[in-house]
């Protein structure tokens, strides 16, 4: 391979990439909402790339379920579906528990006061509506402790359902109702790996994935109510 291929190479993975990551971050975050039709020539002049790069994210976006590609139709994002969602976490509660077993004995005190302290900055970027740093932070918190299960399989396996999730839990964050029920939810956690109740742990950690199921169901209720009335407007 000349370096002159390689550089050309480079670049367009490059321009993939970045295209991707837009897409991506769209997608989830809700500029693109479910089913809005994902045009080549008109993203590839946002982009200001040509339609080679779009394709090329557009079919890893379909890899991830996030977009929908139809034959001589185009692609479109996918559809929320309450029936994913609930196999979705589904799976995400069986692995995490799983690591949590794994994690919580050898989360020491000092981890414990961390994570905390971690719980308690969530809750106060909730307040001020900070979306973007609490969800950080919340991805944070649950790592910190998956990643003391010491399983680089099960790290593998629970990267890729929050990738899967991520639409989800930005959907859902909406529908928190206040810092306190933030607070609460994350602390229990913590209070049962502190008294050695492992299995009360897991426990707590299945009910605030269940309260994430029960917050994306109301905010797809709400904004289904909103486009029926926009319709009879």
């Amino acid at each position: 391979m000349t370096l002159t291929t390689a550089t050309e190479t480079t670049t367009e993975v490059n321009l993939v990439d970045r295209v991707y990551r837009s897409l991506r971050a769209g997608i989830v975050d809700g500029t693109y909402p479910p089913d809005t039709p994902l045009r080549l020539q008109a993203l590839a002049k946002t982009s200001d790339v040509s339609l080679i790069p779009v394709r090329e994210a557009l079919r890893l976006l379909e890899r991830e379920r996030l977009v929908v590609a139809t034959p001589n139709k185009g692609a479109r994002v996918a559809p929320i579906s309450l029936e994913c969602l609930r196999d979705l976490y589904q799976v995400r509660k069986i692995v995490e528990s799983e690591a949590l077993l794994l994690a919580a004995p050898r989360l020491s005190t000092a981890a414990l006061a961390e994570l905390r302290s971690l719980v308690i900055k969530m809750a106060d970027l909730f307040m001020v509506a900070d979306k973007a740093g609490y969800l950080e932070l919340h991805r944070q918190f649950h790592f910190a402790i998956y990643q003391k299960s010491d399983s680089i399989w099960l790290m593998h396996i629970i990267e890729t359902l929050w990738g899967h999730a991520d639409r989800y839990i930005h959907l859902a964050v909406r529908y928190e109702r206040s810092a306190e029920e933030v607070l609460v939810e994350h602390l229990q956690i913590l209070d049962k790996i502190n008294s050695t109740d492992f299995e009360g742990a897991c426990s707590a950690l299945r009910d605030d994935l269940d309260h994430t199921i029960q917050r994306v169901q109301a905010a797809i209720s709400v904004e289904q109510v909103e486009d029926r009335l926009a319709y009879a407007q």
